[in-house]
């Protein structure tokens, strides 16, 4: 539970975006089998995202780097509603070598790294990243993105990733679109 707690305390706007509770445990997603992080890295931005109760504005994006340790800076920003920008630098890495799709992240040095798992992507147009906390067995928290390497993707290729996610079970009507319009 604290780590749940944490975690919606301390991950950006642009993430905490991305929150659905549900009854159970998590559904069992798959995390693609494996991941060029060199090519994964650089600029994202927000298509799709789960809803929050803190509504985020718009223009969110993330850019990925290679840090010297072998993680991954994780770099995201955006426009709030009153049209102040924020930003927050966030930790990722695979904890397991064998599961490279598998991140983990963190957006503060006091809270626990969160499970940020990468679905499916091709690298140069889409990703879609999910990841889900049990609350104690009873319940559980999910977050979902799809993101894009243009602040545009294709509705056919929403709409297939979208179907991806629904076919392990996760409910993607609770997807909401990130306005990129106007953006800095």
């Amino acid at each position: 539970m604290y780590r749940v707690l944490s975690l919606l305390l301390t991950v950006p706007v642009c993430l905490t975006n991305a929150q659905v509770p549900g009854f159970g445990g998590c559904p069992k997603v798959q995390a693609q089998a494996t991941l060029d992080v060199q090519k994964y890295l650089g600029d994202w931005f927000e298509i799709l995202a789960f809803p929050f109760l803190l509504e985020s504005g718009k223009c969110s994006r993330a850019t990925y780097s290679l840090k010297q340790d072998g993680h991954i800076q994780v770099y995201n920003r955006g426009v709030q509603k009153d049209g102040k920008q924020f930003s927050a630098v966030g930790d990722a890495f695979a904890p397991n070598a064998s599961e490279p799709a598998k991140l983990l992240v963190k957006f503060s040095n006091s809270s626990p790294y969160a499970n940020y798992w990468v679905v499916d992507t091709d690298y140069d147009t889409y990703t879609l990243i999910f990841s889900c906390e049990p609350l104690t067995g009873l319940a559980h928290v999910n977050f979902a993105w799809i993101l894009a390497r243009n602040r545009t993707l294709d509705a056919s290729v929403v709409q297939s990733l979208e179907g991806k996610l629904a076919n392990f079970g996760v409910d993607t009507s609770k997807f909401r679109a990130t306005d990129q319009s106007g953006c800095p």
